[in-house]
């Protein structure tokens, strides 16, 4: 069988701790394989070094089989971001290797280019390896790969099957810290109640010694001399496994998800009213007409989605309603305020830090930017981390943090496409957030597992 083995590869970006130590795996000409992980964790570099792209500090690769790597595309200004992937992956195919690469191959598909990949990927003679973070992608794989600390560890199922197994995974991990916190509890009292025993019998020996002759004195020090080193070899045992626990906890903590982030409910009553209103909008590039007489209207807590092909005017349409863009013609009318999240998430001041964003963006108090950077997971240290060298995963939670985290929130967030290039962990973030958050949404997405835990009102076809 054809396939493309890594064999103790180890691999490092100057200046920064390796990515990948010894990592093995070979991959296989029959079989659709898909690697996940959080974001840095090394999935792309992963990829260019299976196809040649990146060389190894050290280890081997062993190519039996030839290969085409779909890099992560950047679409220019004639083009859409869906229409430059169709046109890239329509290359890979029609490569004919035996494994194709790729990297996020569903990034901006429509709905129809979506299934239109899916079929041309599984009637596909060849294998393929591919990072992603599309749920419904993952769940048709044969088998998922999860990177994570420069290792591979093998799930040998799909995604839903992979969901089941780190849920039993993190039970067990849980039993296992809830277990060693107790016995932790359990030596911590066995320590303080010697020490409360050892002061008891000093006490008493020493009220002894008073009342004793020179002779006895010297036997009750003698005594209380072997009594003290049996109690210190003792004290040390106990102080041994204490410390064994206290190590074998935190490394079990480390281990545990805590990806919960919390957003204050709104204090004031939401009435409804209508937000946004728009009547017989034109839009053009040029010559070309996007939006033609185009009328639409949301209310407050209403969540929208706006769906169509790539290059229909989704993105345009976002950019009219949260003042980005003017109408050729027509009237545009919104009341309240508006947060859009572009696709790059732009918002934030790469040049402070999460804590000085939040504070900027919010108009509140810095100590209390530094509650709600600590309610998305931004503690200590790193609230102090400037935006710009966030990963997309952080930017993510720090974007958020800015946008709805304090209590003043906006009456409308707008989003375009903010699952692209965001790790699951990530995605799942995302979505808890926006279940809490009580405004309007109005969203483009492409992801229809995340839109399905959205709770979406209506959709809006152009």
């Amino acid at each position: 069988m054809k396939s493309i083995s890594l064999l103790n590869i180890s691999f490092a970006y100057s200046g920064t701790d390796d990515l990948f130590t010894d990592l093995s795996y070979s991959f296989s000409a029959d079989k659709k394989v898909a690697i996940i992980g959080d974001n840095g964790a090394g999935k792309t570099t992963l990829l260019k070094i299976i196809s040649g792209d990146l060389v190894a500090d050290s280890g081997r690769v062993i190519r039996n089989a030839s290969c085409q790597l779909l890099k992560q595309i950047n679409s220019d200004a004639t083009k859409s971001g869906g229409q430059s992937q169709q046109q890239a992956l329509s290359r890979v195919f029609d490569s004919m290797a035996d494994i194709l690469l790729l990297d996020e191959p569903t990034n901006n598909l429509d709905a129809t280019a979506r299934q239109d990949f899916f079929k041309r990927l599984f009637s596909y003679r060849g294998g393929a390896v591919i990072v992603s973070h599309d749920r419904e992608l993952l769940n048709q794989m044969d088998m998922l790969l999860e990177l994570h600390n420069g290792k591979l560890s093998v799930f040998g199922g799909n995604y839903d099957f992979y969901v089941a197994q780190k849920r039993q995974m993190q039970e067990s991990i849980e039993s296992k810290y809830t277990y060693a916190q107790k016995e932790i509890a359990r030596l911590n009292a066995t320590i303080t109640k010697a020490q409360n025993t050892r002061q008891h019998h000093e006490a008493k020996q020493q009220k002894d010694k008073n009342n004793k002759s020179a002779g006895s004195k010297i036997a009750v020090n003698a005594l209380k001399g072997k009594s003290q080193e049996t109690e210190a070899k003792r004290r040390k045992l106990i102080q041994t496994k204490l410390s064994k626990q206290l190590e074998y906890s935190a490394e079990l903590s480390a281990q545990m998800r805590n990806d919960l982030i919390k957003i204050p409910m709104p204090n004031e009553k939401v009435y409804d009213k209508e937000i946004v209103r728009l009547e017989k909008v034109c839009f053009s590039y040029g010559e070309k007409s996007v939006l033609s007489d185009f009328n639409f209207t949301m209310r407050t807590g209403e969540r929208v989605r706006i769906v169509g092909n790539n290059g229909a005017g989704k993105t345009t349409l976002l950019k009219l309603i949260s003042g980005v863009l003017w109408p050729s013609s027509g009237n545009i009318k919104t009341s309240g305020n508006i947060a859009y999240l572009n696709q790059d998430l732009s918002l934030l001041n790469p040049d402070k830090s999460v804590v000085e964003n939040i504070t900027d963006y919010a108009g509140i108090l810095q100590h209390n930017a530094h509650a709600i950077a600590a309610n998305f997971g931004f503690r200590g240290d790193t609230s102090k981390k400037k935006v710009g060298v966030l990963s997309g995963g952080e930017l993510l939670k720090a974007t958020l943090a800015a946008v709805i985290g304090a209590e003043q929130q906006p009456d409308l967030l707008i989003l375009d496409e903010p699952t692209n290039n965001l790790d699951i962990k990530s995605t799942l973030i995302l979505e808890d957030a926006l279940n809490q958050y009580r405004g309007a949404i109005l969203i483009v997405s492409h992801d229809e597992a995340f839109i399905n835990g959205l709770q979406i009102d209506s959709e809006v076809a152009l």
